[in-house]
């Protein structure tokens, strides 16, 4: 009987302190390596394509989470999150992210390129 009281005690506070770390997200350096794996596979582009690219994602993805932390709410009644905007403006800002993205990546990579990153390599990145 004890036995399995700590048993069921043992598995209980390992599942209290496992599940934060399940729950994490991944960081903006984590998406972006992730993000260039991809492009390394499927274009393999030279040193300054590649930093060009990789400075090109670091910002989206850290503009993107600044964004969602807004969203959620600020950590204190005292600062200004964008909580109390609606659903539109939020997605418009959103939006407005993957246009100056796309439009900077335009610039660097070739028309072909462009079309790997649209139609293999960006939707293979989404979250399943």
């Amino acid at each position: 009987m004890r036995a399995r009281l700590r048993l069921i005690l043992v598995i209980g506070l390992f599942l209290c302190v496992s599940q934060p770390a399940l729950a994490q997200k991944e960081s903006v350096s984590d998406k972006v390596s992730a993000t260039l794996e991809k492009f390394d596979e499927a274009i393999k582009p030279e040193k300054t394509k590649r930093s060009s690219l990789e400075s090109i994602f670091t910002d989206f993805y850290g503009a993107q989470e600044k964004l969602r932390n807004n969203i959620q709410g600020p950590s204190s009644p005292l600062a200004q999150g964008l909580q109390h905007q609606d659903y539109q403006s939020v997605r418009k800002q959103n939006e407005n992210l993957f246009t100056d993205r796309d439009n900077r990546l335009k610039k660097i990579l070739s028309d072909d390129e462009f079309k790997k990153w649209k139609n293999s390599i960006e939707p293979s990145l989404r979250k399943k």
